[in-house]
């Protein structure tokens, strides 16, 4: 491992005088991200009401590069009040964002991931980030904005397009527990001012930190990873039109089913029975995309198809047991949508037009079931420009059915189900002065009807009914100079929860009852002097049960995996030496006390975590990096869980190091 390190560093004592003064012109540019990539965090103008009128965070490549984020469960590191975990292992992520949790349902989370306007299948969330260009994060129920609805939020990757410009890097690295990644990416035209390419190929090994004493095996609880992908876009530079296809194949392997005794934080051995096999879980994922634009002028037509497919496989040691189970995923979606654009418009809009399709089916020990879901909607929302207001209104109506079939044997149910929900959002937006803005909101969000798809066996197939939510919201943003900072305040409003119940093992989806959310949240960046940037954030979450939940004994408590506060805190910079630039990075992050389970028995303590990195641009194309996550090795629990008297749980990993070196090829 020394060795390694020592290597890369030798490689990088390159460096070129000249490019010290291009690096100070590089920082200005990061200065600027926010302003220029803002708009991108809404789907219409960056002046309509759902651009204004609301709480949103974007990060630039550079930002996340920086803060060496390369997956999303690492976006937590500088989206504030975003919480990302992994619920037993990366299939299901236990999401939280202003006091709204997927933890309920983790096939169904309550923050919808898009990839390029492409809404993500619940199990592919967790994935590594490919030739991003830039991360939106838009708070609050986004039902009347995006094709697929969003209770908590939407996360609006959006990658870079090939264009006329050649570039290209290699990336590697290595780290703590012999980890290790490569990424290889070029793009280009193929022919010149018409038609573009790019390729990005990706292996990584993040290795566990746990071992099994009934097998031996070592460094349990990570994942390896391969992945590819090709982009290819026709857009003739004369032509107001352009045509993008993408296709991503990704294969997952992991052995994150890591499950040890709950109150022994420093414990690195699984709490396994003699014979228990190792955990193990095989993801394979195919996806698509066709999309195509058409600009005219005032106005902005997009269209998009795109198609995804996964199959996994799991085992996972359960008492004296080993559980294992299987499912096949297919969704294809299609959106169509015509946005206003440009400035100095009385009013802009957006109307779109949204078909999902999902087909699941799952194998396990005890069951086998298939649960097919259709969804079609309608969506419109629309700005009024009144002098110093800006009123906003949306609406959208949708038709959900879906059907199971379930059973082992010769004992066997089926079911199906139909809804139609309306949903709306109203905003009013003020300029106070030229630097100050404040707004108020009300949104409404759901998760559609249907059916689960771990029913028991001998069961009846009853269906559950829509989740539906309504969210207040007053804020700010403030901007003068150098200077930014948003707040704002909430409270939201669930009912007909769909909650799992019943003990570890045997629960199933069904609705109970209500929760309240209430929160108050700000972030500020400061670019105190040049080439440094300061950005601070903090949370307060208070989300509980209602009395008339039905499900256990959950009335009255809070609602698991949503921390009770949150910080952050960074300092970025670059400093110009004769030796090439210097970029020193420090972050902190502080996350409140939360709980693991709805009955409130299973508790997280609150904890903080820093994070420092160095990076080093030697010459115009090549940047070696070092960093320290987790600095002072604080260790905690990510996921619990209680099965007759014991409780288990899984921990992070601990201090991790590692050295990157990136060669840009043109």
């Amino acid at each position: 491992m020394k060795r390694k390190l020592i290597y890369l560093c030798v490689l990088g004592l390159l460096y070129n005088e000249e490019l010290l003064a291009e690096q100070i012109s590089k920082q200005n540019d990061r200065e600027n991200d926010f302003d220029t990539i803002i708009v991108t965090a809404s789907k219409q103008s960056n002046n309509a009401a759902s651009s204004l009128n609301v709480s949103t965070q974007t990060i630039s490549k550079t930002k996340l590069e920086a803060a060496g984020v390369d997956d999303t469960k690492k976006l937590s590191r500088v989206l504030p009040g975003l919480n990302i975990q992994n619920s037993g292992n990366l299939l299901y992520p236990a999401i939280s964002l202003r006091g709204i949790s997927s933890a309920q349902d983790f096939y169904t989370p309550a923050i919808t991931f898009y990839v390029d306007g492409v809404p993500q299948l619940s199990t592919t969330l967790i994935q590594s980030l490919i030739d991003v260009d830039h991360i939106s994060m838009i708070k609050g129920p986004q039902a009347t904005l995006y094709g697929r609805s969003a209770q908590g939020g939407i996360v609006n990757i959006t990658t870079a397009k090939p264009n006329n410009l050649f570039r290209g890097y290699i990336y590697g690295g290595i780290a703590s527990r012999n980890g290790y990644q490569s990424h290889f990416n070029l793009s280009g035209p193929l022919v010149e001012d018409v038609f573009y390419g790019s390729v990005t190929l990706l292996r990584q090994s993040q290795p566990g930190a746990f071992n099994n004493p009934s097998t031996g095996s070592k460094r349990l609880g990570g994942s390896d990873e391969n992945t590819g992908n090709i982009k290819l876009r026709l857009a003739p530079i004369t032509a107001p039109w352009e045509i993008n296809f993408s296709a991503t194949e990704d294969s997952t392997h992991s052995t994150q089913d890591t499950y040890l005794d709950y109150r022994n934080t420093r414990s690195r051995k699984l709490l396994t029975s003699p014979g228990s096999l190792d955990p193990r879980m095989h993801r394979h994922t195919h996806s698509q995309t066709l999309s195509g634009s058409y600009d005219f002028g005032d106005w902005l037509l997009t269209a998009n198809s795109a198609w995804q497919r996964l199959k996994y496989e799991r085992r996972f040691p359960y008492g004296p047991f080993s559980a294992q189970s299987s499912e096949h995923w297919n969704q294809n979606t299609q959106e169509i949508r015509a946005a206003t654009q440009g400035d100095n418009r009385l009013w802009d809009g957006v109307l779109g037009l949204y078909r999902l399709d999902i087909d699941q089916s799952r194998k396990s020990s005890s069951t086998n079931s298939s649960v097919s879901s259709q969804s079609l909607a309608t969506y419109i929302d629309g700005t009024l420009h009144v002098s110093q207001f800006d009123l906003g209104a949306g609406l959208r109506a949708s038709h959900d059915k879906a059907k199971t079939h379930f059973g082992k044997n010769n004992v066997w149910s089926a079911g199906n189900n139909s809804d139609n929900q309306v949903l709306g959002q109203f905003s009013v937006g003020y300029l106070l002065t030229p630097e100050w803005r404040i707004y108020t909101r009300v949104a409404q969000g759901y998760k559609s009807a249907g059916f689960t798809i771990t029913p028991q066996t001998g069961s009846q197939a009853k269906p559950f009914v829509a989740e539906k939510s309504i969210n207040y919201e007053i804020g700010s943003h403030y901007e003068i100079d150098d200077f930014q900072l948003q707040s704002a305040i909430y409270y939201t409003h669930t009912k007909d929860m769909q909650l799992y119940s019943g003990p570890m093992g045997f629960q199933t989806l069904k609705n109970a009852g209500s929760a309240n959310a209430f929160g108050i949240e700000a972030d500020a960046k400061w670019f105190f002097t040049t080439g440094w940037v300061a950005t601070l954030n903090g949370n307060l979450a208070h989300s509980k049960f209602a009395s008339n939940v039905t499900a256990d004994d959950y009335a009255n408590n809070r609602v698991p995996f949503i921390p009770k506060f949150g910080a952050g805190f960074s300092v970025d910079g670059m400093v110009a030496t004769s030796i090439g630039a210097i970029m020193p990075r420090i972050a902190m992050n502080v996350t409140g006390p939360l709980y693991f389970d709805g009955s409130n028995q299973l508790r997280q303590g609150g904890y903080t975590t820093t994070d420092i990195s160095l990076g080093w641009q030697t010459s115009e194309r090549i940047t070696v990096s070092g960093y320290i996550n987790n600095i002072f090795d604080k260790r905690y629990r990510t996921y619990g869980y209680a099965r007759g008297n014991s409780a288990f749980a899984q921990f992070n990993e601990g201090l991790t190091a590692g050295v990157n070196i990136k060669v840009d090829l043109f």
